[in-house]
């Protein structure tokens, strides 16, 4: 580079970052950023079936204690279908068969959300013995 007067001078330094390299910067970014982004999304959609998964386990679990702790002669009272809101919405159908001193006791839970699966439990009940262990 010469002056108006014939000298010979050096370039100046450039300062700062030049609009290609800047352009450069942001594609990398954007490539980064939507690999985190589907990553993340898939990551968020299996959490969401875990944890429906979950409640069902608990609402399964819930329901299975409440029905072992009904008397044994109280067990028919507790058939029919059984609709439920809140935080895991779902219908359960409770069907009670056998009689004498054995009742089974069926509950298919079926969540509201077509995407979690129904599921079925069985529970056989017997009635307790009156007869001491010990003898007469």
């Amino acid at each position: 580079m010469t002056t108006p007067y014939g000298r010979q001078v050096a370039p100046a330094p450039r300062r700062g970052a030049g609009l290609a390299e800047i352009i450069v910067a942001m594609v990398i970014f954007a490539i980064i950023a939507t690999s985190y982004a589907a990553i993340s999304l898939r990551f968020a959609t299996r959490m969401r079936s875990v944890s429906a998964g979950a409640a069902r386990s608990a609402a399964l679990t819930e329901y299975m204690a409440r029905l072992a702790s009904v008397p044994f002669d109280s067990l028919s009272n507790r058939a029919g279908t059984f609709t439920t809101t809140g935080d895991f919405p779902n219908t359960r159908v409770i069907t009670v068969t056998g009689s004498g001193t054995t009742r089974t006791v069926t509950l298919l839970l079926v969540p509201t959300r077509t995407d979690i699966k129904p599921d079925t439990v069985i529970m056989t009940r017997v009635r307790a013995s009156t007869a001491s262990p010990l003898g007469p």
